[in-house]
Formats: structure tokens, sequence, C-alpha cells
């Protein structure tokens, strides 16, 4: 029986949650930080500048964006297979549904090597089966992936304090990746363990959480010997420079 590929994909959404995290540093020790690393941040295997040589020109905080998204991919299929049964070694030929299925013939030198007490007939069929995936995939700012998981984002939200960012005040980086694109890159992640001989689907894409999470970031601004500039990054929630 003949199939035609067929696919209904049916997706499931999630409203984008924002969330701002509230800076754990401030810029006084922030700066404290920069002066105590600026001199390294400069330094050559040939030279290594004066502390004074090296200046603070600027020390600004953003609230730069991170989008996790975490899905679940679901697939009811139908492809082809081919089974191989173990028949008793008198029986030529096997009937299933009206189709006639005979013995696979031995053939050459090693078949006699074979154990005689068994034959075998080759089925070839149709299996339906039922799939399940979960994934999620984390973008920076500009869109490029990071190495960041869902479930490690909510242990990050759980444990820091919240704020709201005033677009007026505070200097905000938002995405660079639309939403539609990075779930279209999160379908391309959960369909490949299913992409393979498939003859008819019933898909279902759900969304479970789409997040976009502002984190702050203190940047330095240094200038250095010869009038090198150089910027210098502190992740404002954990205190440690990037």
């Amino acid at each position: 029986m003949n199939i035609p590929y067929v696919v209904n994909m049916t997706k499931i959404d999630a409203k984008v949650k924002v969330i701002s995290l509230k800076s754990s540093l401030d810029s006084d020790t922030a700066e404290e930080m920069v002066d105590s690393r600026k001199v390294k941040f400069f330094q050559t295997l040939l030279h290594k500048p004066k502390k004074s040589e090296v200046h603070l020109h600027s020390l600004t905080l953003h609230y730069e964006a991170i989008l996790i998204l975490s899905g679940k991919y679901s697939v009811d299929f139908i492809r082809d297979a081919e089974h191989t049964l173990s028949v008793d070694k008198d029986v030529q030929e096997v009937i299933i549904s009206d189709e006639v299925f005979s013995v696979k013939k031995k053939h050459g030198v090693l078949s006699k090597l074979e154990p005689s007490f068994k034959n075998k007939i080759k089925i070839q069929m149709q299996e339906r089966v039922m799939l399940e995936h979960t994934s999620d995939l984390s973008f920076d700012h500009h869109g490029k992936e990071m190495n960041l998981s869902y479930n490690d984002t909510l242990k990050l939200l759980e444990k820091h304090a919240k704020k709201t960012i005033n677009d007026d005040k505070d200097s905000i980086r938002r995405p660079e990746i639309t939403i539609d694109a990075a779930k279209s890159k999160l379908i391309s992640k959960l369909k490949k363990p299913a992409d393979s001989g498939i003859k008819s689907s019933e898909e279902t894409i759900e969304f479970r959480d789409i997040l976009e999470v502002y984190v702050p970031i203190y940047e330095a601004r240094l200038i250095g010997p010869k009038k090198r500039i150089k910027i210098l990054r502190i992740d404002a929630i954990r205190k440690k420079f990037l």
C-alpha cells in the first residue's frame, strides 16, 4: 500500500516573557574592578604599561537582551521498513493479509555455515512511530547562539532580583534576532531526530516558554599607550569580567 507524503503541523505558541535583572554591582565597585585590571588588559609579552598610562574614559551600564526558547516536538508518523522473520526450516512461504512472502534463498559457501534449523523471510512493511523531543536554544543580543540552557536560566532568575527597565533612562540593547527567526532555529533543532524516511506525519510544535532576559553589563572604555582603545566588560550579576 502506497501512502502519499503528507505533513500536518500544529503549532502551540507561547507569549514572550520580558524580564530584567537588577545589577548587583554599583558603579564605584565596578570602577575599582576596572582599575585593578586595566594594566593587565594592555599588557603584552614585551611591554607592561604603567598604571598612569591607562585611563578610564567612560563607564556605562547597559542592559543586554538574551533570548531563551524552550519547546517540544511531537510527531506521529508512518515510515517504510523491512524486517526479517525467522521460520522453521520446512516453511517455504508466509502469507500475511493475502500477501505472500517467500523464504530467502541461501547462496554461496558462507550459506552452508549458517544454522540450518531456521529459514528467513524478509517482509516489507510500514511502521507507525510516535516520538517526542524537547530542547531549547539561547541567543545573545547579536543573535549568536549561546551555551546557556533553559533550566540554568530559570535557576539564575530564581536567585537574582528583578527590576523594571526604563526606556528613557537605561541603556537597552534589544535582540537583533527576531522572535520568528529564533523560533525557526528551534524548530529545526527539534525536528532533527525524526527527519528520515517518513511517508506521512502529524506534527505538533509546542513553544513551552520564550524568555527575553535583560542582563546588566558594565562597559569600561579604556585608553592606553599610543591612544589604543579597548573595552572591558563586567557581568554586573556575577561580578565577573567577560
